[in-house]
């Protein structure tokens, strides 16, 4: 019968062996993370990726407002906004953008107002006839809490970030991390004041719902949300692009 005879190594001490071994395990992650790091590497947004960027960017919305009256009939109104960058600030990260607005597809837009995006301590703030609110915060996560009317003498509106959303389709195109805010929520069984928000990287707002409304409150109607009078607005984004 034929011997087995078992192979020989050279004799070496086992700290040699334990280095060696280190060393090939080191060299095999390190060939696998660099060839991986690409795909696993998560992306890392801040609160000025939510700005417009350029002159000529543009944004044009679909704008629904319904507006209730005690013992009315509630009256919907519709019409076409258009926000677009027409200059930078001189001292300032930002973006002055004008507002038109047209009642129907083929009229003329006629300009109704202007206001003023800027980046001030990593906030997004929003300049608008007399008023001035914080939109955006770092961090971009879930979770992230501020004071909506951080620059006005008014009471505190605590504003949150809800959701990131990875990817979706919006106005027939895809967008990738758009961000879900609750700028403020003030509700009750006699009232709702509420604003949404939308925001999304390069484009800032692109959706926004804001209700400020007064519900029935005698009789059998008291908590089932039945609105006396108030209004409900929202901007819906259609199109985008840069002229």
């Amino acid at each position: 019968m034929q011997k087995i005879y078992p192979i020989k190594c050279p004799k070496l001490s086992d700290s040699y062996w334990i280095r060696g071994l280190h060393v090939l395990v080191v060299s095999f992650l390190y060939s696998c993370s660099s060839s991986d790091s690409a795909d696993f590497k998560p992306s890392t947004l801040v609160t000025k990726d939510y700005l417009m960027q350029e002159k000529g960017q543009f944004c044009i919305f679909s704008v629904r407002q319904i507006s209730y009256l005690l013992n009315q009939k509630a009256t919907e109104t519709l019409f076409i906004e258009k926000h677009i960058v027409i200059d930078h600030p001189v001292d300032n990260e930002g973006v002055l953008i004008a507002i038109f607005r047209k009642n129907q597809e083929n009229a003329s837009w006629i300009e109704t107002g202007r206001k003023l995006v800027v980046l001030q301590n990593s906030k997004i703030i929003e300049i608008q006839s007399n008023q001035t609110q914080c939109i955006l915060v770092n961090p971009i996560e879930v979770g992230t809490q501020w004071n909506f009317q951080l620059y006005n003498q008014t009471k505190a509106q605590q504003a949150q970030i809800i959701r990131v959303l990875p990817q979706v389709i919006y106005a027939n195109k895809t967008m990738s991390n758009l961000v879900e805010v609750e700028l403020f929520k003030d509700s009750s069984a006699l009232s709702l004041q509420k604003k949404q928000v939308f925001l999304a990287p390069n484009w800032g707002v692109v959706f926004s719902k804001e209700s400020n409304v007064s519900y029935c409150y005698e009789g059998n109607c008291l908590g089932k949300g039945q609105i006396n009078y108030g209004t409900v607005i929202t901007y819906d984004l259609i199109d985008y692009g840069k002229e």
